[in-house]
């Protein structure tokens, strides 16, 4: 009788690989480009569109019940059919919170402490005294997602001496937050805010999230940081309200198409800050991943039910 397989489409170190062999001694690894009958295939770890749609594998009627992927986000997943197949998904969730707030914080330096400019102000040998710099100690910042990422970004804005708000969709208490309000009444909380942060999943209930309505509802020189899902924002309403001064600067590392199309106007605003969609980029990335993926594994081969980052398909998330 063939093994079943657990297909490894994520880089994995080699102390990592002698513990899977040792955690499930009744799988075989399959490497990226091994033949090996997909029919067999129980486990994936990591994900690759490509390579999965040339395999077959979620149209073949095989073994597979669970899919670790290496990202938070996991709209661009089947999830119609990972659900009616009744496939488990588990997410990377947590292991992007210490890089993208690092990153938030990052942006927002770049532009209150004006280093985006002396990095301009550099390459044009140009010596500038005369500037308005803003501090972010007792500023007020409004996270809006409260999960992993949100909650860290809280500690490192309490280290900054800045007020938190945070946003979620119960309004359940969250450590490094002052104050918590629900998703659907935070329009009447905006102006409140002299930071808006957005960390929201891609769902149907948060695409387009922020539009014109809610951009609207922000006091006037608003910052804005997007490291969410780039969908979430629509983007023409964000460039009115950056020139209507509603916004003052936005620091955008998603977009609603990727990569950022070479005409897009985002690109040669001096109140914008573009980066790739690299804030999440993780110092320790596979190692973090993997470590969700041993804990995960263990209860898996003990028929135990995932403790880790289930995806719920009702949520999307």
């Amino acid at each position: 009788m063939n093994k079943k397989g657990i297909w490894l489409l994520n880089d994995i170190k080699p102390e990592h690989l002698e513990r899977l062999k040792e955690l499930a001694p009744d799988h075989e690894l399959v490497n990226r480009d091994d033949d090996f009958p997909i029919e067999n295939i129980e486990i994936v770890y990591g994900w690759d569109k490509i390579k999965a749609e040339e395999a077959g594998l979620l149209e073949t009627e095989g073994q597979l019940k669970w899919i670790q992927v290496a990202s938070a986000g996991v709209d661009y997943m089947d999830l119609d059919t990972l659900n009616e197949r009744s496939i488990l998904l588990t997410n990377a969730s947590g292991i992007h919170s210490v890089p993208i707030a690092e990153s938030v914080i990052g942006m927002l330096l770049a532009y209150c402490r004006k280093i985006q400019q002396a990095v301009v102000d550099q390459s044009q040998h140009h010596w500038r005294e005369d500037q308005r710099l803003i501090e972010l100690s007792e500023k007020t910042i409004m996270i809006v997602g409260t999960g992993n990422i949100g909650k860290e970004l809280g500690r490192l804005s309490k280290a900054f001496n800045m007020k938190t708000i945070g946003i979620n969709r119960s309004g359940r208490e969250v450590e490094y937050m002052d104050h918590i309000f629900r998703q659907p009444d935070m329009i009447d909380h905006l102006k409140k805010a002299d930071v808006v942060v957005n960390i929201l999943p891609l769902t149907s209930e948060t695409k387009a999230f922020f539009d014109h309505k809610m951009f609207a509802e922000m006091k006037e020189g608003t910052l804005f940081i997007n490291v969410g899902r780039g969908p979430t924002v629509n983007t023409e309403d964000l460039i009115q309200a950056l020139d209507d001064g509603k916004v003052s600067f936005a620091g955008l590392d998603v977009f609603e198409t990727e990569p950022l199309p070479e005409n897009s106007p985002l690109w040669d605003r001096k109140d914008v800050l573009v980066t790739p969609h690299i804030s999440g980029n993780a110092e320790h990335y596979n190692t973090r991943l993997f470590n969700i993926f041993e804990e995960n594994i263990q209860a898996f081969v003990e028929g135990e039910e995932l403790p880790r980052n289930l995806v719920d398909y009702d949520k999307s998330y």
